[in-house]
């Protein structure tokens, strides 16, 4: 099933086993939280626990699935990260009659249990979200401030949870949510319109760039602009042409999560597309400080 489709899900049928699969951490986290809303009614303490399983050995993944509730329907056991013995141990394990779930994530070799997706929502999922969240809240929204809110935001669901919150703030109980409140409230910082920018050069779509490059150039230089293109470049180059994830983390200083998702694009687009990328730029940066070109000419040959 899709994340979007969890909660009604868990009104109508609890399973002892639900594999989280996908790529969006906000779309796992709640999703473990409304799984645990359900589940878990009483004696939290007893009856929830999270494990990072990678390190851990069957048995004791096999006592915590054996262990029953106290107090309660149910028991949860979220395993995280669990290695291939333990994959393999719960592709086989008989939840039969058991009142525990298991909520696995970082698995990509499960077959057993109901899947959710969690990979990042589409447009009309998305627009669903926010309905239903503000539906809850009696507040409305106008279709073109929807729109605009998951344009603003790249569809990214941290970032429209949290400015969800700012403008039902805002606009208060049984009112609605209009152009104009998202654009004065909804905040574009230097970070995420970065980015945006970038990932619209991952999907090679100009016409998302232009409108991002638009917006940034309203508060910064085409300079400054040139250079985050640069820095990012490089990053992706040295993740193309380097096997190594501990030492990029080491040298980049970033995060396993930010160099998997990389390597998701360099995937698709091809090691050869971010290396000449990369060429590119420190090419048009010799020009640029040379005075061959300028700088707002550089960023749009480098693009094209």
């Amino acid at each position: 099933m899709k994340f979007i489709e969890l909660n009604k899900s868990l009104k109508e049928q609890i399973f002892n086993l639900y594999n989280l699969k996908g790529e969006d951490s906000f779309l796992i986290r709640h999703g473990i939280s409304n799984i645990k809303s359900a589940v878990v009614a009483d004696l939290e303490e007893f009856n929830y626990v999270k494990l990072d399983a990678e390190k851990l050995k069957v048995s004791e993944i096999d006592t915590q699935l054996n262990t029953l509730p106290i107090g309660s329907d149910y028991r949860m056991v979220v395993i995280q990260n669990p290695n291939a013995e333990i994959v393999k141990f719960l592709n086989k394990f008989d939840f039969k009659d058991s009142s525990v779930v298991a909520v696995c994530v970082g698995a990509d070799k499960l077959t057993a249990g109901e899947v959710v997706d969690c990979t990042k929502l589409d447009k009309i999922d998305i627009q669903k979200y926010i309905l239903n969240y503000l539906n809850k809240i009696n507040i409305s929204i106008a279709e073109q401030a929807l729109d605009y809110l998951i344009e603003a935001t790249g569809g990214n669901m941290s970032f429209i949870v949290s400015e969800l919150n700012k403008l039902a703030a805002f606009a208060g109980e049984n009112a609605t949510i209009d152009m104009e409140m998202v654009t004065n409230l909804v905040a574009n910082t230097t970070e995420y319109v970065i980015f945006m920018l970038t990932a619209a050069i991952d999907e090679k779509n100009f016409t998302k760039f232009q409108t991002t490059l638009t917006n940034m150039a309203k508060s910064q230089s085409f300079s400054e602009i040139f250079s985050y293109m640069g820095k990012y470049f490089r990053r992706m180059q040295y993740i193309a042409m380097n096997k190594n994830d501990d030492e990029l983390t080491k040298i980049l200083g970033i995060k396993p999560y930010a160099i998997k998702m990389s390597r998701q694009c360099i995937a698709k687009n091809g090691v050869k597309y971010y290396i000449n990328l990369y060429q590119k730029y420190v090419e048009l940066d010799y020009k640029i400080k040379s005075g061959e070109i300028s700088v707002n000419n550089a960023l749009y040959e480098l693009i094209f």
